[in-house]
């Protein structure tokens, strides 16, 4: 009865996520309540609260979502001792773009993340949350760019900071057109050769 129980949990908490997700995809995220979602769910706003005590953490569980396949490989990113840092930067990249192809959910949330969520009522926030973001990035890329360094995959004058930046933009460019033009990039051949052209110019030293 507890495994039951458990399961039951588990799905309501899926058919309320996949309500959120078709309502922020078409409403906006800040035009949405929790209770917009629970009648969207075919749940009681009860239900909502019980698994979510707010819309941001509601939001951050839909950013999880993305992320999760991820966690293994963010890891090991992590990694101190890291033998082949861009080896694994390069594979962990084209994982992130084999499984929007596999799961078009994922693309449906980053078109919220990434479009909806800019075009809600709280501009200043939200720049302010993807200023925040964009800064960590570039720390954390620039810190594994050393690794790199370090294991004479890059130049010794490799400038960490202009690389961090190159990734970022070129990446996050590919994933905008992805998911706006998801049948115009193939995950088999183009992505892949784009990738392996980014990661060529940055051994170069840029």
């Amino acid at each position: 009865m507890a495994r039951r129980t458990k399961e039951d949990a588990l799905k309501t908490r899926e058919t309320i996520l996949d309500a959120a997700i078709d309502l922020f995809a078409s409403k906006g995220v800040s035009s949405t309540t929790l209770a917009n979602i629970a009648s969207q769910a075919g749940v009681t706003r009860g239900a909502v609260y019980w698994h979510f005590s707010n819309k941001e953490e509601l939001v951050e569980s839909l950013r999880d979502m993305v992320l999760e396949p991820f966690k293994t490989k963010q890891a090991a990113l992590d990694d101190p001792d890291l033998d082949d840092p861009m080896g694994l930067l390069f594979d962990t990249q084209l994982l992130f773009f084999k499984n929007l192809q596999k799961n078009k959910k994922l693309i449906k949330i980053l078109k919220i993340f990434l479009i909806k969520y800019e075009n809600s009522g709280d501009l200043e926030q939200v720049f302010v949350e993807k200023a925040s973001c964009h800064l960590h990035k570039i720390e954390k890329l620039e810190a594994f760019l050393k690794k790199a360094i370090d294991k004479k995959q890059l130049p010794e004058t490799f400038d960490t900071r202009m690389g961090a930046i190159a990734i970022i933009s070129f990446i996050d460019g590919l994933i905008h057109n992805y998911i706006l033009f998801p049948d115009t990039l193939s995950c088999k051949t183009e992505i892949p050769k784009l990738l392996r052209g980014l990661f060529n110019m940055l051994r170069t030293g840029l």
